[in-house]
C-alpha cells in the first residue's frame, strides 16, 4: 500500500519523548527504491519518507533501536528522530542534513579519470587517509554491535578536502538492539564474502564476517589505484570467470605471497609496494575466514602511513619500498602507448591476457604518462644576513612619511597604471559588498591598583581581535577573555563579546584568563572545528616570549612546549650568539583533522599528538642556512604529511628584502624539502611575505613584492631623513600539476597575479611580517615613541590573505590607512578557476571606521586599532571587524580609563566575476 502524496508538514518524535513540528521542502533531494529524501525548510535536517512505510512492520521498531544505540562520532547518516504524519502514522525518519558540497562517493576516488574531471587530488597519501578514516567508521559501528552488510564504495562518501568518510543508507544496516538484532536485507555482488555466495546463504547471516571481507576489498582498491582484489590476468591461458563475484567464490586472489595456479596479478597493480603487514592482512581477510578487524585495520594503516615516503619526482606519489611504483606504472603505460602509436585501430591494445572487464578496469585506474624529470628538486642556497630589531616588524610604526608622493603616477590610467614583463596593474570597478549583519559595542574599564603602564597598553597585549575561518554564519568560532588582576570592567563582566548575535550564534571555544605572569597572543590563533577547541600562543611577560601552544575549551587547558628556552633573557636585536636551545621566534599550525600540532622556528621543527602534550612525536633540526630568516607562515596539508613554510628577511626599513617558500613532506618519519619555490620558473626573490593554500594543498598563493626602490627623501625617523625600501604588494598563484608546481597562467600565457586594484597604486613600505614571541617586546619598545593612534598588526594586500577550502575564492589581506580618527580599510574577493586559468575580481569590501573615543577626552593618550577579516570555508561569506583599545579621561578628567570598542560586519559574497 503506497503512502500517497506527502504533506510537507510532519512531526518529529525523539528518543526522550519530546516532539516537534517541521516543514520540509517540496522538491526532493534524492529518491530511491525505498524512499525519498527531503530537506527541512530550515536546512538543518534531512527527512527520509518511505514509499510504503507498512512494507516492513519491524522498521519503526528498528529505528527506535537505532536512536538508542547511535554512534558517538560523526560520519554516519544516522537517524535522530522518527517521523510521523498529521495523523501520527509512521512514515520515516529524520537525520542531520550533511553538507556534501565537497563530497563524492568513494567510486569517484577509485577512478583516475573521475578524479581528474572532478578536481579530486591525485595524492596517494590522501587515499591512505581515506582508508584510515573508513576503517575507523566501520570499527565504531562494530563496537556497538551493528553490521553494515551492504558495504560498498557507492554507499560511502568522502570529503575531497579533508578525507573524512561518511557512511550512507544506515537504515539498511543490521542493527543490534537492546534484546534483539534487526536484519539488513541489502547486499551487492562484488563485495559478498565467498562463504555466503558459495553456500547460497544471505550475507547478513555472516554478520561481521561479511563487513570485514567487504572492508578489505575496498581498502585494497584504495591502496591499489582502484584495482579490485579479484581482478587479474589468466595464467597459462586458463579460462577465468567473467565477473568479480564469481572469482571471489572461486578464491581467485592473485596478490598473495604464494602464487595462484590460475590467475596472476594485473600489470597495473602496485601491490608489491605494500608493507608485509598490509599484504598479510589483505591475504588473510580475502581468502580466509580469519579476517582482520576494522579496529586493527585502523591501527595498522595509521602506523604504516607514517612510513610512507614522498616521491622525489612527483609529490603526489608516496610509497613504502625502495622505488616509486607510481613512476614505474607511468613508464609502463608510456611504453604501451608508444607501441600502439600509429595503430589504425581506434582503441589502444592492452597487455595480452586481459579480458574485456579487466581492460575496462584498467582504463579507469592506471595513470596517464608523466615526465618525472620535469620536476625541479629543491636545493636551497641562501646567503646569510643580519636581522636587526626593526627588520622583524613595525618599521612603519616608527617612521613617518613626508607630504611628497610615494611613487610615480600615470594620469592616463583607464586601462593600466604600471606595466612590465611580470605584472600588470589594471583598474576594474568592482561592486562594494553591503553589510548583511552587524554588531558593535563599547566597554569601559577602571583601574584597580597601581600599575606603571596605562590600561590600554595592558589590553593591547591581549589582542583577541583576530577572526578565524568559519563554517557559516550559524557556526562562528569565538574566544572570550575574562580579566582579573590589573583591571576590572566597570560596565560588562567580560572584556570581549558576550556573544555574536547578527543572525549568527557565537560558538565559545575558549575563555582566556589574564594573569600578571602569563598572557595569550591571538595574532594567529587556530580553531579545531572537529573538537571545538581553540589553540593559542601562551607567553610570559618577562622577558616577553611565547613558550607554549595552549589548547583551550570550556573546562580544560593543555599546553605543548616548543623549546627549552635556556636563553629567555636575550632581548630581540642583541647580537648575542645563541645556544642550541635558545629562544627563537616560531609559529605553529594545527593539522586539518585536529589531531597534530606542528611547531617551527628557523632552527627546529616539532610535532605533537594533541592527545599527548608530554613529548613530541617528531623533533628535528632544520637547515643551518635558515638561521637568519624569519618564519612568516607555517601551514599543514594532508593532516601534516606536507608543510608549506614562507621565510623572509631584510635589513632596516625593508632594505635588501629577500624571501622564499618551501614545501616539506614527511618521508621515513622526517620532514624533507620536496619543493623550493625560489628555484622554479617564474619565482620571485622578494617572496615569502605570506602563504595560503586550499585544503587539498594543490593551489598556493604567495605574498610578494615587485618593483622595489630605495627612497631616501620621503621618510624620516625622529625628524631625520632615512632610506627605506618601497615596492608594490602582490600575490602570485601556483598550481600543483603532474609536472610539479607551476605558476598559474592565463590563456594568453600571462601569470595570474593579484595586484593593487586601483588607479595609480602607491608603493608601500617593504616589511618582513612580525614573528610570534618577540612581537610583544617589540610592541613595548614602540610604545615609548608613539604618542598618537596606531594601526596594530601586519596588514597589507599581500599578507593575511586566505583561500576557501576548495581554493576557488581568494580573500586578499587588508589594505588600511589612518586619517586622524578615521581608519580606511579594504579587502578584495577574487574567483579563481584553475582548470580554466582564469582569475576574476568579484567584489570589494570597503569600510571606514571611526573611533568615538577620538575626541578631546583622549587628547595626548594612546589608542590602538586592530583590524581583521576572515573568509568562510565555503567562500560564501566574509567577516570583517575592528577592535579599538584606548585610554580615555573620565568625565571629571581625574582618572584615566581603559576603553574597548568593536564592530563586526558579516557580508554575503556573490562570486560572479566582474565583467
Amino acid at each position: 500500500m503506497g503512502h500517497g502524496k506527502v504533506s510537507n508538514n510532519v512531526k518529529l518524535l525523539y528518543l526522550d519523548g519530546k516532539s516537534a513540528q517541521v516543514q520540509h521542502k517540496q522538491k526532493a533531494i534524492s529518491s530511491g527504491a525505498d524512499g525519498t529524501i527531503y530537506a527541512s525548510v530550515d536546512g538543518k535536517l534531512a527527512l527520509k519518507i518511505y514509499h510504503d512505510p507498512t512494507k516492513d512492520m519491524q522498521r519503526q521498531d528498528k529505528l527506535w533501536q537505532m536512536l538508542a544505540h547511535a554512534p558517538t562520532t560523526a560520519g554516519f547518516c544516522w537517524p535522530i528522530a522518527v517521523v510521523s504524519d498529521k495523523k501520527n502514522n509512521f512514515i520515516g525518519y529524520a537525520m542531520p542534513l550533511l553538507d556534501l558540497s565537497s563530497c563524492h562517493t568513494l567510486e569517484m576516488l577509485l577512478s583516475k579519470r573521475l578524479r581528474e574531471s572532478l578536481g579530486i587530488t591525485e595524492s596517494y597519501q590522501f587515499r591512505v587517509t581515506v582508508a584510515i578514516n573508513l576503517a575507523s567508521k566501520v570499527a565504531e559501528l562494530h563496537r556497538l554491535g551493528h553490521h553494515i552488510i551492504d558495504l560498498k564504495p557507492a554507499n560511502l562518501s568522502f570529503d575531497q578536502h579533508t578525507g573524512e568518510v561518511v557512511i550512507l543508507d544506515c537504515d539498511g544496516f543490521s542493527i543490534q538492539g537492546k534484546n534483539k538484532r534487526f536484519k539488513g536485507h541489502q547486499y551487492t555482488a562484488g563485495y559478498i564474502a565467498p562463504e555466503a555466495f558459495g553456500a547460497k546463504i544471505t550475507p547478513e547471516k555472516l554478520g561481521i564476517g561479511q563487513d570485514l571481507f567487504a572492508l578489505a576489498a575496498i581498502l585494497f582498491q584504495l591502496l591499489n589505484n582502484g584495482l579490485h582484489p579479484f581482478q587479474g590476468v589468466s595464467r597459462n591461458g586458463k579460462l577465468l570467470p567473467s565477473d568479480n563475484q564469481a572469482k571471489i567464490t572461486a578464491g581467485l586472489y592473485a596478490y598473495a605471497k604464494k602464487p595462484h595456479a590460475k590467475i596472476k596479478p594485473s600489470p597495473w597493480s602496485i601491490h608489491t609496494d605494500f608493507p608485509e603487514a598490509l599484504s598479510q592482512a589483505f591475504t588473510q581477510s580475502l581468502i580466509s575466514k580469519l579476517r582482520t578487524k576494522a579496529s586493527v585495520w585502523q591501527q595498522l594503516l595509521s602506523a604504516q602511513s607514517l612510513q610512507l615516503k614522498v616521491c622525489q619526482q612527483d609529490a603526489n606519489h608516496a610509497y613504502w619500498q625502495k622505488n616509486c611504483p607510481h613512476c614505474q606504472l607511468h613508464q609502463s603505460r608510456a611504453k604501451v602507448q608508444k607501441k600502439t602509436k600509429g595503430n589504425n585501430n581506434t582503441s589502444a591494445k592492452q597487455p595480452s591476457g586481459l579480458n574485456a572487464q579487466q581492460q575496462s578496469a584498467n582504463n579507469q585506474t592506471h595513470p596517464r604518462t608523466v615526465n618525472p624529470s620535469s620536476v625541479i628538486m629543491a636545493i636551497i642556497v641562501i646567503t646569510l644576513a643580519i636581522i636587526t630589531l626593526y627588520s622583524c616588524s613595525g618599521s612603519e610604526s616608527v617612521i613617518k612619511q613626508n607630504n611628497s608622493s610615494q611613487s610615480p603616477t600615470n594620469s592616463n590610467a583607464d586601462d593600466t597604471a604600471i606595466t612590465n614583463d611580470r605584472v600588470k596593474f589594471t583598474y576594474k570597478a568592482a561592486p562594494e559588498l553591503t553589510v548583511a549583519h552587524s554588531l558593535s559595542g563599547n566597554v569601559t574599564y577602571k583601574s584597580r591598583g597601581i600599575t606603571s603602564r596605562r590600561d590600554s597598553e595592558i589590553l593591547a597585549e591581549i589582542p583577541f581581535y583576530q577572526l578565524s575561518a568559519f563554517d557559516s554564519a550559524a557556526d562562528f568560532p569565538l574566544i572570550k577573555y575574562s580579566p582579573f588582576g590589573a583591571i576590572s570592567p566597570s560596565v560588562s563582566p567580560e572584556v570581549s563579546l558576550k556573544k555574536i548575535d547578527f543572525e549568527m550564534t557565537g560558538s565559545e571555544v575558549a575563555k582566556l584568563a589574564h594573569r600578571t605572569d602569563r598572557l595569550y597572543r591571538l595574532d594567529d590563533w587556530q580553531y579545531d572545528r572537529h573538537n571545538n577547541h581553540a589553540y593559542v600562543y601562551n607567553c610570559k611577560y618577562s622577558p616577553g616570549v611565547c613558550t607554549h601552544v595552549t589548547q583551550m575549551n570550556s573546562g580544560k587547558k593543555v599546553s605543548y612546549k616548543f623549546n627549552d628556552f635556556s636563553a629567555e633573557d636575550r632581548l630581540p636585536g642583541e647580537k648575542v650568539k645563541m645556544s642550541e636551545h635558545s629562544y627563537r621566534p616560531w609559529r605553529f599550525s594545527l593539522t586539518g583533522n585536529g589531531k597534530k600540532i606542528v611547531m617551527m622556528s628557523n632552527f627546529e621543527l616539532l610535532v605533537y599528538d594533541v592527545n599527548n602534550s608530554n613529548k613530541p612525536i617528531i623533533k628535528q633540526k632544520l637547515p643551518e642556512k635558515w638561521a637568519d630568516w624569519n618564519i612568516t607562515r607555517l601551514l599543514t596539508v594532508n593532516n601534516g604529511q606536507r608543510l608549506f613554510i614562507s621565510l623572509a628577511k631584510s635589513e632596516k626599513y625593508g632594505i635588501n628584502y629577500q624571501g622564499f617558500v618551501v614545501e616539506l613532506s614527511l618521508i621515513d618519519g622526517v620532514y624533507q624539502i620536496t619543493t623550493d619555490f625560489s628555484r622554479l620558473t617564474g619565482a620571485n626573490t622578494m617572496s615569502g611575505v605570506d602563504v595560503a593554500t586550499n585544503l587539498a594543498g594543490d593551489i598556493l598563493a604567495i605574498g610578494e613584492y615587485v618593483h622595489p626602490e630605495i627612497n631616501g627623501t620621503k621618510y624620516e625617523f625622529f625628524s631625520k631623513p632615512i632610506e627605506v625600501a618601497l615596492a608594490y604588494p602582490v600575490i602570485s598563484l601556483w598550481q600543483k600539476t603532474a609536472q610539479g608546481w607551476q605558476p598559474l597562467q592565463s590563456l594568453e600565457n600571462k601569470t595570474l597575479t593579484v595586484t593593487p586594484n586601483q588607479y595609480n597604486p602607491a608603493k608601500v613600505l617593504v616589511e618582513v611580517p612580525s614573528n610570534i614571541s618577540d612581537t610583544i617586546m617589540h610592541m613595548a619598545a614602540l610604545l615609548t615613541v608613539l604618542s598618537d593612534s596606531k594601526i596594530v598588526s601586519d596588514l597589507g594586500v599581500n599578507r593575511g590573505f586566505m583561500f576557501n577550502q576548495r581554493g576557488n575564492v581568494l580573500l586578499t589581506g587588508i589594505d588600511a590607512k589612518r586619517r586622524g580618527k578615521f581608519t580606511d580599510s579594504k579587502v578584495s574577493i577574487y574567483k579563481l578557476n584553475a582548470a580554466r586559468n582564469s582569475l576574476s575580481l568579484t567584489a570589494e569590501l570597503e569600510e571606514t571606521y571611526t573611533s568615538t573615543n577620538s575626541s578631546q577626552k583622549t587628547l595626548g593618550l594612546k589608542e590602538f586599532t586592530y583590524l581583521s577579516a576572515a573568509l568562510s570555508n565555503d567562500g560564501t561569506q566574509v567577516a570583517f571587524g575592528w577592535f579599538v583599545f584606548a585610554d580615555a579621561k573620565s568625565d571629571d578628567w581625574k582618572k584615566t580609563l581603559a576603553t574597548q570598542q568593536y564592530q563586526l560586519d558579516l557580508f554575503n559574497v556573490n562570486t560572479k566575476p566582474v565583467h
